[in-house]
């Protein structure tokens, strides 16, 4: 993926690599062993391994339990780390799951959610993604991070309470989603913003401190902006 030197002699610049490469191997960078998420694509793992960015696992147990397998299969190298050193964190908006949800008993995780705070929530994520630049994922209090197309069992759990999903576990997928390491925004509670922070603590959360009011108004900025605001005459 780096071009051969250019006709002044000096090296080309390096070629461009995918937002799901960067991802991964930012992930990579801070996970102990330096693993590749699994999650990233085949054809886009060897992209990065033709580009020297990352390396094979000599792992024995990989092809005995078969390429659907999550075990480990390769790992970011130096030249990796350097190229990260110019690319920037991927940018996540988490927002919560909610009590409210269809009377259905499993469904798409873009699609159980009805309550209306996670509605105001998930609206003022998408106006704040920049036409999609950041990914929006459901923080779930059973299941943990959450795509859209990730379907769910229906359940009745809010964060804090027994039962709330495990921080281990968090790490655990942020790490398979390739988030471990990004720029975080909670559009959410506290609660909520608490188990967030097991595993970013650096996250942004623009509603601390705030009443819930104050949060709905927050979202409504994002998603109107040309609301009215102040009283009515």
């Amino acid at each position: 993926m780096s071009g051969p030197p250019n006709v002044s002699g000096h090296p080309a610049e390096p070629a461009p690599i995918s937002d799901r490469q960067r991802a991964g191997l930012h992930a990579a960078a801070v996970h102990a062993q330096g693993h590749v998420p699994p999650s990233v694509p085949d054809p886009e793992v060897r992209e990065l391994g033709e580009a020297g960015l990352i390396e094979t696992i000599a792992a024995a147990g990989t092809a005995r339990f078969g390429p659907l397998s999550r075990a480990p299969r390769f790992r970011i190298t130096s030249r990796g780390r350097d190229r990260l050193r110019a690319e920037p964190l991927p940018e996540i908006l988490v927002v919560p799951c909610s009590m409210g949800k269809l009377d259905v008993p499993v469904a798409r995780a873009g699609e159980m959610y009805v309550g209306s705070y996670h509605v105001a929530s998930r609206r003022a994520a998408a106006a704040a993604s920049a036409g999609g630049a950041a990914q929006i994922l459901t923080l779930s209090a059973k299941f943990g991070l959450l795509r859209d197309e990730d379907r769910i069992l229906h359940y009745d759990l809010r964060a804090g309470d027994s039962g709330t999903v495990a921080p281990e576990i968090l790490a655990r997928q942020a790490h398979f989603l390739g988030v471990s390491a990004a720029r975080v925004t909670v559009f959410a509670g506290k609660a909520y913003a608490d188990l967030a922070r097991t595993v970013w603590p650096a996250l942004e959360h623009p509603l601390e401190g705030r009443g819930i009011g104050q949060h709905l108004a927050f979202f409504a900025d994002l998603y109107n902006p040309g609301r009215r605001v102040g009283p009515r005459p």
